[in-house]
């Protein structure tokens, strides 16, 4: 059959849909992603502030050096009695880490005006020391005076809690 371009043709009738009994596609709630992403910097936070607080060492790392000498540790005594001229105010301290890496440095100080004092019969010259900054380690060492004398160590818990308490001498 032949259609004349200028008539009128009868609309095509739509086809007649058929009951769909699938459902329509669900769509998901991007909610709970959202909720797992949040979890997860929310845990990644929370274990990086953990391991910054609970690997942080020291920040400071006090000490004592009792000087024991057998007669008045006067400056001139103990600056040159028994092999002790190494150890005065303004000697060099040194703290170091596990590996012996030098982490920290510090000078030997007398309290102004304090007094060489008797302890069970022996002259007693007390120097004190503070590392500032001291940075996280396993363990600590301190060092002072000169080649000759050996490293203190200790645990980090040990040093936080009690610094270093060394007596040279007797």
């Amino acid at each position: 059959m032949t259609v004349d371009p200028n008539t009128r043709q009868p609309p095509t009738p739509e086809p007649v849909s058929q009951p769909d009994t699938a459902l329509p596609p669900a769509h998901r709630s991007r909610k709970p992603l959202f909720i797992v992403a949040g979890a997860a910097v929310v845990a990644a936070v929370a274990t990086i502030l953990i391991i910054v607080f609970t690997t942080s060492g020291p920040s400071s790392v006090n000490g004592t050096l009792s000087l024991l000498c057998d007669m008045k540790c006067t400056k001139a005594a103990a600056d040159g009695y028994d092999g002790y001229g190494d150890l005065s105010s303004g000697s060099q301290v040194t703290l170091v880490d596990e590996t012996g890496q030098v982490v920290a440095t510090t000078e030997l100080r007398r309290t102004p005006g304090e007094e060489t004092k008797i302890v069970e019969g022996m002259w007693v010259r007390t120097f004190t020391f503070t590392f500032t900054d001291v940075p996280s380690a396993e363990r600590y060492g301190v060092h002072l005076g000169n080649t000759n004398r050996g490293t203190l160590w200790k645990s980090a818990e040990e040093t936080e809690r009690d610094g270093f308490s060394l007596t040279i001498g007797g």
